[in-house]
């Protein structure tokens, strides 16, 4: 839980929810009066109280839970003018501001509507990249159905359903003129460290958003699998190595950036092209390559 607190806390949009709060709260009390106790209305108070503070937890969970793009962008923005609408709107019970006074008013009506259709924009993109992640689970399911093979956390399939993938496109492969096949080999660096200063939660997540992403950059055709810990296993079916080699740079690169991971941890991308005749040779083969880069890597140095 105190892991969970300080990543809130350390989120700079989370810190501008305060500060909004916090400006509100100024302009009511340096341009209005407290209302003398006998006129506050606890009901409006309780009532309006609630909605702001159930809209900056609504806000809170997006931001920090949500991938970064264009639809948590707008989501927060869109909140964050209805935080502040609300937040007037709730300081009016405590604050009496002169007749002639017609700036808190508009600040208090003009952010509302405006939020609203920020938000409803944010709706209209989360609809749309929710097909797109439907289409993409779709694609992780390929021809076989058996969900025991489903990996818990990022809700990849597990080996045994890559093996037999592996060993579909080697007989496609042998009996029909179609491209080669890749075999690609994902793994994060120094994950163990990571693990062990952040937390298995903060672990956990980091994989799970990932998967995410990787899913979304590979094509309709591949199949991305999650072999065990932080070790990810991709299936380019007729692919050449070149082509091959040029995607997993794209993946690699918005993996290295996306996640904003800590200097000592890194993306290592491996490609193998498969001559092999069983996948099991196959996916050997690729770990004897990983392993003869690792070891080749500090001789580099």
């Amino acid at each position: 839980m105190r892991m969970i607190n300080l990543r809130y806390i350390s989120n700079w949009r989370v810190l501008l929810i305060a500060v909004v709060v916090l400006v509100c709260l100024l302009l009511s009390s340096q341009l209005g009066v407290v209302k003398p106790y006998e006129i506050v209305d606890p009901l409006d108070i309780l009532g309006e109280g609630s909605t702001l503070f159930l809209t900056i937890l609504i806000v809170i969970f997006t931001v920090t839970d949500r991938p970064r793009g264009n639809v948590t962008n707008l989501f927060y923005s869109g909140g964050l003018l209805l935080i502040f609408s609300m937040t007037l709107d709730v300081l009016d019970e405590f604050f009496r501001y002169p007749d002639a006074l017609r700036l808190l008013s508009w600040l208090e009506s003009f952010p509302l509507p405006v939020g609203l259709i920020i938000i409803s924009f944010a709706a209209a993109e989360w609809r749309r990249e929710n097909k797109m992640l439907s289409r993409q689970l779709m694609v992780r399911e390929k021809n076989l159905r058996s969900h025991q093979w489903v990996d818990p956390l990022t809700s990849l399939y597990t080996t045994p359903y890559f093996i037999k993938l592996v060993e579909r496109e080697i007989a496609l492969q042998n009996s029909t003129d179609a491209e080669s096949t890749v075999l690609v080999s994902v793994n994060f660096k120094n994950f163990a460290q990571y693990n062990h200063e952040m937390g298995t939660k903060a672990g956990d997540e980091l994989l799970h958003q990932a998967s995410e992403l990787m899913v979304l950059l590979l094509r309709p055709q591949d199949c991305l699998c999650r072999e065990h810990s932080d070790h990810f296993l991709i299936l380019l079916p007729q692919t050449r190595l070149s082509q091959a080699d040029r995607l997993m740079k794209v993946i690699a690169q918005n993996l290295n950036s996306e996640l904003e991971l800590p200097n000592y941890m890194s993306v290592e991308v491996h490609t193998h092209h498969v001559e092999e005749l069983s996948a099991v040779d196959a996916i050997t083969a690729l770990h004897t390559q990983v392993e003869e880069m690792t070891h080749y890597a500090p001789l580099a140095n």
